[in-house]
């Protein structure tokens, strides 16, 4: 019998060792890498940020969110699904479908195309928009302004700014419901208000600034494609947080600009609004069936 001792003893402690080794090399297979988007930046309303919004210099105030577009190597989102493709790349804009080409005469289109090269934009014979994916504006209003050229100066001016997610109180039954306790009672997330801004700046800039200034979380991704920052959440009410056709959109004396808040040069006077949309624009004011985009005061 002690022949066969050993050989068994020895067939146990392998058979151990080997059920020990599987479940010591199983947890490996659990483990799941970080989520989260280098491209994404925040503002957040907490105790590390505050004296970052309350302290910012003039000149650092000018200057935090200028080049944004410059600095970062970020990669433009993986556009989502979408009933309207033309639509999904103005919302990745947070700007409005001004321009429904198929409704518009030939002459009225050969207009917009003239008044916009003479006003500086590049369009292209071939796509019929600029670098950056843009069509021609409207006769009259302003062409964007490219973040890395423009010029900003110690001249103050004054603009109104408003930010607001009242359409969502016409849709709660589409709104996330974990974020009811945080959607405010009137939809007023910024109550309309003359600010401070320097000539030169963008809409995003001033944004950006009195967020930062107010304690109002407020997160946007860098899209070069469009070069443009591209706001995603205000007062942690986020894209699709109602929806699939939500979002925000800004607009300036009632006009829903075809690009990104980043290339709209501020000039004295301008009202700014920001309005959260639940269904592409529509609305808001932002989206029509005409393409105008317009919403006349």
């Amino acid at each position: 019998m002690k022949k066969y001792k050993t050989p068994i003893i020895v067939g146990v402690i392998i058979i151990v060792a080997l059920v020990a080794a599987f479940f010591a090399g199983g947890d490996n297979s659990t483990v799941k890498p970080q989520d989260g988007n280098p491209n994404t930046q925040s503002v957040l309303p907490n105790e590390e940020n505050r004296g970052n919004d309350t302290s910012v210099s003039k000149d650092e105030n000018k200057s935090d969110n200028i080049k944004e577009t410059d600095d970062a190597a970020i990669s433009e989102e993986e556009s989502r699904d979408s009933t309207n493709a033309k639509a999904e790349t103005d919302r990745q804009n947070n700007s409005g479908v001004i321009e429904n080409h198929e409704k518009e005469s030939p002459e009225q289109k050969q207009q917009d195309i003239d008044y916009s090269k003479e006003h500086g934009m590049n369009i292209d014979s071939q796509t019929g928009t600029d670098e950056y994916k843009t069509e021609p504006v409207p006769e009259g209003k302003p062409v964007p302004v490219e973040p890395q050229n423009s010029e900003i100066t110690d001249k103050e001016m004054t603009c109104v700014l408003s930010v607001r997610c009242d359409t969502i109180l016409n849709n709660l039954s589409k709104f996330n419901s974990d974020k009811m306790d945080i959607l405010p009672q009137e939809g007023v997330i910024f109550a309309e208000r003359e600010v401070t801004f320097y000539e030169g700046e963008s809409v995003f800039n001033v944004t950006l600034r009195e967020m930062k200034k107010n304690k109002i979380h407020m997160e946007f991704v860098n899209t070069p494609i469009y070069n443009s920052a591209y706001i995603e959440g205000i007062g942690n009410i986020y894209e699709y947080d109602c929806g699939e056709l939500s979002g925000w959109m800004y607009s300036v004396n009632g006009w829903f600009p075809n690009y990104g808040c980043s290339r709209y040069e501020l000039k004295q006077g301008d009202k700014i609004e920001w309005q959260y949309t639940c269904d592409l624009g529509a609305d808001v004011g932002g989206y029509t069936e005409s393409g105008g985009g317009q919403r006349d005061e």
